[in-house]
């Protein structure tokens, strides 16, 4: 076990036996948690006010300089209480509450205004006084988001309007919504001080030449500056109130523990956490502050166990706290990052299923390659055992290295059902970062590749030094495979969204049918990649961040924010989805109409269009053709190649707009929900309407018929792990083959084994499908049971009913 390197502050630390009220601790966390569970989420009006006031109040100023005023405001000027959590801060002025961000995008609030509506946590509420200003921002804001002004660049710059691919499935508008980031430099914050970082920056503003060429520098400087205020503050208004609070408690334990919250937010984050106590809190309001200023999956802790274990193992050895006091903080603390949400349509609320991407990275390798676990993230493991949460999410990095007594504990999380953590191979992480990074200006050393980290669902990047804001369109393969069926046209909206490839009754051989499919994704990603190149410039001139900018490093260094590629590591990450369904499908083509010739491809055509009605023995057919999954060389080897030309197609686009070559990342998080509703039927056996396959690498559901050594083996040589971003496998267990230690045993060989075969991303769910079939139909009597999804946790009686019934199909595992 190695203890990573902390900056600890050599002044006193408060007094031993923290003034907590630990006699009552279990009981709040069962109050606070119970909370959430059945209390709705809730639209707070707040940050909608602020909106309008700061444009007015600052029209004129820079964009910069406006969103940390916005930021400020928000900060300084929202509702806080204390909930009874010794860890402070919400995320608006209510319990529950979601804020609106409607600086992306304002259409769901014409469209959507009375419809219900799905957060994190299931239902969210618009109170009245809420609608009223959603409707005011809608008339402020149509015209001028990101959403609005991308597309009114690419008409301009290409004469079409783009809407049309995005409402035919073709992909995703990701600049309509809030975007994640990846994992801020927490540690640096934490050791230094955000007055550390005020001093900084405050040097580089006074010394910035005040030269045209160094106008956005200069009033990016000005901008971070008002937002290291704006956290501090708010940090001493939970001070103040607190010992307002405790000058009213007559209960002289609870008024301890007041006195001390004031104590900690009078220090943290403004300067260096002294010991565990403080850490958690500063943590808190740092995580706490890049959320509010764009609430959006993928803000994620990174290697926490990691960068808190010196104050950890401080705090133990001194004793200021025991093993069971840290466990009751973590879980005071997973209660903080489960109450966070967003709602921004119900377009968005169908894609992510609630997931907010607060991923937090155990296991992995040090600096000198060495096992970096420790005995913090054991007890991670265990809070999220007792716990069973959707957020924070856990995520391993597994190698070799990784002592028995870990690996134990991470079996025993995986058997309790929440489908956490996921498994990360390190080896092909790593290598992929030395890949991907290889082409920057300054390259990346061997240690900057070893310090990755998993953000949102399952993509990877550098901790503390690399951003994926910049994000673009997330495309739909499979559709692809619809529109060459349809000769360019979308045969649900009508509209030509492709290029004429033909007739395809024409096509005298398979090879006709693939390239076909091929010029149609050439035609997709140079559409998307344009409008994903004009969606940067749209977010950096609409909602450049700042707070968020300055947790990065590089940014402040060149004086570059994240979405104008600023960080040291900036990276763009193309999503895309149903790759394992198109090429199910172009194999049954290949299988029925070419090998076997069982049909003729008028006959697949018109039971398609039919979605299969009176042709039953035709989607019967189409089902039962040979597919991915059951580890058949010519299948496994088409799969293949599929995915090596999908990525050849995309590389043949050019540079991305940092002029670096993009991976593809290759995941569903509930896009094959959303994608497959907008969809008609498919030659691979699927009906219109239904969620297409979940991950990348996955097994179209109920086709793995050749047991979990042949699936796993597919899964892990579908994808060049290296060239593409990352991928996503799903696995799913009758809990009873997980059972005692033969379960176990089985359990870690399944991963190393899939490891060993060259595997990226591996998660299992651990419950039967007639324990989702009950929940499914009795949803009162199963509140907390959690599912994974994708490269989250989710409760299933919340999650979208495609979404449900996708899970429930999945193969279950008996042995």
């Amino acid at each position: 076990m190695t203890t990573p390197s902390c900056e600890m502050n050599s002044e006193a630390t408060s007094p031993k036996g923290y003034g907590i009220n630990w006699d009552t601790a279990d009981q709040r966390l069962k109050d606070l948690k119970d909370f959430l569970m059945s209390a709705p989420q809730v639209m707070d009006p707040e940050r909608l006010q602020f909106l309008h006031e700061v444009y007015e109040e600052y029209r004129g100023e820079s964009t910069f300089y406006i969103r940390a005023k916005l930021f400020e405001r928000v900060l300084t000027k929202k509702n806080i209480f204390l909930d009874g959590n010794p860890i402070v801060g919400t995320l608006t002025g209510v319990r529950a509450g979601v804020y609106a961000y409607p600086e992306w995008n304002v259409s769901w609030i014409k469209e959507e205004m009375q419809m219900a509506k799905m957060a994190s946590l299931g239902e969210m509420k618009i109170p009245t006084e809420t609608e009223a200003l959603l409707k005011q921002t809608y008339k402020e804001w149509k015209g001028r988001t990101c959403i609005d002004l991308n597309n009114k660049m690419y008409k301009e710059k290409y004469g079409v309007n783009p809407s049309k691919y995005a409402k035919a499935g073709m992909y995703y508008e990701n600049v309509s919504v809030a975007s994640g980031s990846g994992i801020a430099n927490y540690p640096k914050i934490l050791n230094k001080g955000l007055r550390w970082m005020i001093d900084d920056v405050r040097s580089r503003f006074e010394n910035c030449p005040t030269t045209l060429k160094n106008k956005s520098k200069h009033d990016l400087y000005r901008a971070m500056l008002v937002t290291f205020e704006a956290v501090i503050a708010h940090s001493h208004r939970y001070a103040e109130l607190a010992e307002k609070t405790a000058a009213e408690e007559n209960d002289p334990k609870q008024k301890a523990e007041l006195l001390e919250i004031a104590e900690v937010c009078r220090r943290v984050p403004e300067y260096p956490a002294r010991n565990f106590r403080e850490a958690i809190q500063s943590f808190w309001f740092l995580h706490l502050a890049l959320e509010i200023e764009q609430m959006a999956c993928a803000t994620s802790p990174g290697r926490y166990g990691q960068y808190m274990y010196p104050f950890y193992k401080k705090d133990i050895e001194e004793g200021n706290l025991t093993k069971d006091q840290v466990l009751k903080l973590l879980k005071f603390q997973w209660i903080k990052h489960l109450e966070l949400a967003e709602y921004q349509g119900n377009s968005y609320a169908l894609t992510l299923s609630g997931h907010t991407g607060q991923s937090i990275t155990i296991g992995g390798v040090d600096a000198n390659g060495n096992d970096a676990s420790t005995e913090l993230e054991e007890l991670l493991l265990d809070t999220q055992i007792q716990m069973k949460n959707i957020q924070p999410t856990l995520t391993l990095l597994y190698h070799p290295k990784l002592p028995d007594s870990y690996m134990k504990k991470v079996v025993e999380c995986i058997r309790g059902g929440s489908g956490q953590p996921q498994i990360l191979n390190n080896t092909a992480v790593v290598e992929r970062n030395l890949a991907r990074f290889a082409q920057y200006e300054n390259g990346i050393t061997l240690e900057d590749a070893r310090n990755c980290g998993n953000y949102g669902c399952v993509s990877t990047g550098i901790c503390g030094k690399g951003s994926f804001i910049l994000q673009e369109d997330q495309p739909c393969l499979a559709k692809i495979v619809e529109v060459m069926l349809n000769n360019g046209k979308c045969p649900v909206t009508r509209k030509k969204v492709g290029v004429e490839t033909g007739d395809p009754t024409e096509f005298k051989s398979f090879d006709e049918v693939y390239d076909a499919y091929k010029k149609q994704l050439d035609h997709l990603f140079h559409v998307s990649r344009n409008h994903s190149d004009l969606s940067q410039m749209a977010r950096l001139q609409v909602v450049p961040s700042i707070f968020r900018s300055a947790l990065y490093d590089g940014c402040i260094e060149t004086g570059i924010c994240e979405e104008e590629g600023g960080c040291e590591y900036s990276q763009i990450n193309p999503i895309m989805t149903a790759g394992i369904d198109a090429a199910n499908s172009l194999l049954a083509i290949k299988h029925l109409v070419f090998d076997t010739k069982k049909l003729t491809m008028q006959e697949l055509l018109d039971a398609l269009k039919n979605n299969f009605e009176g042709r039953e023995d035709i989607r019967k057919m189409c089902f039962e053709a040979p597919k991915h999954g059951n580890d058949y060389p010519e299948i496994e080897h088409f799969v293949q190649q599929y995915y090596r030309d999908v990525d050849a197609i995309h590389h043949a686009q050019g540079p991305d707009c940092l002029g670096h070559r993009t991976p593809l990342d290759a995941y569903s998080l509930s896009y094959h929900n959303y994608f497959g509703a907008l969809m008609g039927a498919l030659p691979n056996g699927r009906k219109a309407g239904v969620a297409l396959t979940d991950g990348s690498v996955s097994a179209m559901p109920g086709t793995d018929h050749e047991g979990i050594t042949a699936l796993i083996k597919s899964g892990a040589e579908a994808i060049d792990t290296v060239r593409y971003g990352a991928n996503h496998f799903n696995v799913k267990f009758s809990p009873a083959v997980l059972e005692g230690p033969l379960g176990a045993r089985t359990l870690v060989s399944l991963i190393k084994t899939y490891c060993d075969f060259g595997g990226s991303h591996i998660q299992f769910n651990c419950v039967s499908s007639e324990t989702l079939k009950d929940a499914q139909a009795n949803p009162e009597n199963y509140a907390d049971l959690v599912v994974r999804v994708a490269g989250f946790s989710a409760y299933f009686t919340r999650l979208d009913k495609g979404v449900q019934n996708e899970i429930i199909k999945r193969t279950e595992y008996q042995n």
